[in-house]
């Protein structure tokens, strides 16, 4: 199972929720643990305070440069479906795996999917906010290659720009396949387990 193109369809809270689940098998740390990072606390909790965290901001918008299902969904059932999310594909992703993707949609009226190079039309600094999700490794922020791709693509977005680990490491650990992504990108950085 390759995880991070999993985590292309569904978003690295939910694997990493799923992971959760049978973080104590050694078959899984195996050959999970190249690939990213494990999750060391329960993701329920996380993905609850996470939600919460970007409520807080108060935007009517936010577009996810991972396709973070299981934060949409948790921050439609804090908000009441007050909450339009837009997730932004990567360009190289097949038409199947868009496919289940637009299957897997937590609330289809309110997510909306939008093909990279293309910017959202009413997305302004004023209702909207950019949501960049990978890990901490220290104080580096790790993304995959196609997150690194998009982050610099809107990277003229003029509103908040927050990055939203779904695990944090103390130490500077940089998995395979991961790069870390710009510092000045993010304007908000949520921190919750350092």
């Amino acid at each position: 199972m390759d995880l991070r193109k999993t985590a292309r369809e569904i978003g690295l809270f939910e694997v990493a929720r799923n992971l959760w689940k049978v973080a104590g098998s050694p078959d899984v740390i195996k050959k999970v643990d190249a690939s990213m990072p494990l999750p060391e606390a329960d993701m329920e909790a996380r993905i609850k305070q996470a939600a919460e965290w970007l409520l807080g901001f108060g935007k009517s918008e936010y577009m996810f440069l991972v396709p973070e299902l299981a934060l949409i969904q948790e921050m439609e059932k804090q908000s009441g479906s007050s909450v339009q999310a837009i997730v932004s594909l990567s360009s190289d992703l097949d038409d199947e795996a868009k496919g289940r993707l637009r299957n897997n949609l937590p609330c289809r009226e309110r997510v909306s999917i939008l093909e990279e190079p293309h910017f959202p039309r009413s997305f302004f600094p004023k209702n909207g906010m950019l949501v960049i999700s990978g890990y901490m490794g220290g104080d580096r922020a790790m993304v995959l290659p196609d997150t690194y791709r998009l982050a610099e693509h809107y990277s003229g977005f003029l509103g908040k720009k927050a990055f939203i680990p779904y695990v944090e490491l103390e130490s500077a650990v940089r998995s395979d396949g991961w790069l870390e992504m710009n510092q000045r990108l993010p304007s908000v950085v949520w921190r919750n387990g350092i």
